[in-house]
């Protein structure tokens, strides 16, 4: 392959191309480049890297926001993909996340004070456990402990461990708990997931 010398006009190829969802081997293949000096230059201009094969466009992705009914977890599952590719995704669009709050705390509250716990008000209100479980925390409402569940670890337990740089498994493993159970009460308190040891996914 020849070598070329990158000039300003292969920024903008690249970022066309990256915006018709090629990835870095694709694209290098239409500048006759190294996939290598793709990656450096894409790095530099801020995009994120698509995997292997790009399983939905750009378009698809927003057709699905735009209907205003799924969050990332379910919009991956209609596009064949997994969430954080198309949390990736939708962030480099600009697109708002879906987990915003879709009820409002009056009616949280009144729910609570009917003795519903987090998993039934969520159930109520159509979203996920920590969605609640965050919002509850921050109006000060107790929490209401689930029939047959007893609260194995405190927050400060695990947010202690989570500070330590370890990540829902390895806190799972030194609770003695299921890894999602972690997960929810982790994203409940705000704490950033933890990929490898010590590391932000």
């Amino acid at each position: 392959m020849t070598r070329i010398i990158w000039r300003p006009q292969h920024d903008k190829q690249l970022i066309v191309l990256y915006e018709r969802g090629m990835n870095d081997r694709e694209i290098a293949e239409k500048l006759d480049v190294h996939q290598g000096t793709v990656g450096i230059h894409r790095r530099r201009l801020g995009l994120a890297a698509y995997g292997n094969k790009r399983l939905f466009t750009n378009q698809q992705l927003i057709e699905i926001h735009e209907q205003g009914l799924f969050n990332d977890a379910e919009m991956g599952e209609r596009l064949g993909a997994d969430q954080r590719t198309v949390c990736d995704h939708r962030k480099r669009l600009g697109l708002k996340t879906k987990w915003g709050k879709q009820f409002t705390d009056q009616q949280l509250i009144a729910l609570h004070k009917k003795g519903m716990n987090d998993p039934a008000i969520a159930k109520e209100l159509g979203v996920r456990d920590h969605v609640i479980f965050g919002h509850r925390r921050r109006l000060g409402l107790p929490a209401i402990p689930v029939k047959g569940r007893a609260r194995l670890f405190t927050d400060q337990q695990l947010t202690r461990l989570h500070a330590q740089g370890l990540n829902d498994t390895e806190i799972a493993k030194k609770l003695g708990v299921e890894r999602s159970t972690v997960g929810t009460r982790r994203r409940g308190l705000g704490l950033k997931p933890i990929g490898g040891r010590g590391r932000p996914w």
